[in-house]
């Protein structure tokens, strides 16, 4: 079981042949998708209650976050969701904690990788990161046809959802909605383990009001509906959500950490 950790699917000798195609974007763009193919194979990843605008509305997608796999598994889903209606590159947005390209979370070799798949690190710690990755995604979204979607963990790390408050929820992705005017999606992903069968489910979405300047509430809708499609596997399929196992430093929220 790799519960925290990168899928064992991303090892050094693949590692080094990504890098060696890295500056072959149409070959890049081939294995990735081949690599995404086996992720959801290896995961045996099933998406539920997917909207069914999906393919024709843009998106905050909101998920709660067990493990280091989920975003890789969520981009694969999505992917899988998109490709058949967009026939280039799907159009997703991915935020993520800078320990992604400093090789904390995952290799740093695989920083043009992350770039190449749109995904960009935040300074959770910074006011002025933050903003600096709300303006990036802010200009991504007005460059280029719709729909665009986002994927963002409002936890902002890894932690069981069950022990949740509002003041642990991050801003952002209800931020980037008013300022788009863009739903947020909530979506809650089962903590992955390779060789089971994992799930993903999704909520109903949240609309930010333009003229909203305090998302506590939005933060309690939001957590209270990806609690709800969490409880909605056991009636979906029968087997009800696998519980969240974490280690002693998952136990804790970052808020609490000493500095």
């Amino acid at each position: 079981m790799h519960l925290f950790n990168a899928s064992s699917l991303i090892n050094e000798n693949g590692i080094k042949e990504l890098l060696g195609i890295a500056n072959n974007p149409e070959k890049l763009r081939t294995r990735l998708i081949e690599i995404k193919k086996m992720l959801l194979k290896a995961y045996n990843l099933r998406a539920y209650n997917v909207p069914e605008d999906f393919s024709t509305t843009s998106f905050i997608i909101a998920t709660n976050h067990l493990t280091d796999s989920d975003a890789p598994l969520i981009i694969s889903c999505h992917y899988e969701l998109m490709h058949q209606f967009n026939d280039t590159h799907p159009e997703l947005f991915v935020f993520a904690k800078e320990n992604c390209f400093n090789g904390v979370s995952i290799p740093i070799e695989l920083a043009p990788i992350l770039e190449f798949e749109n995904v960009y690190g935040v300074d959770r710690n910074s006011f002025g990161g933050s903003m600096a990755a709300i303006k990036t995604a802010q200009k991504w979204f007005i460059e280029g046809e719709k729909p665009k979607h986002y994927l963002i963990f409002p936890q902002g790390t890894i932690y069981d959802i069950n022990k949740d408050s509002i003041e642990d929820i991050e801003r952002g992705a209800f931020w980037l909605a008013r300022l788009l005017d863009i739903p947020v999606l909530p979506a809650f992903i089962e903590q992955a383990v390779e060789g089971a069968e994992n799930r993903l489910v999704f909520g109903k979405p949240i609309f930010i009001p333009k003229g909203c300047r305090d998302f506590d509430d939005y933060k309690k809708i939001w957590l209270g509906r990806i609690i709800e499609a969490q409880n909605e596997l056991g009636t979906l399929t029968g087997i009800p959500a696998r519980e969240a196992v974490l280690d002693e430093e998952h136990q804790k929220r970052k808020r609490f950490k000493p500095i």
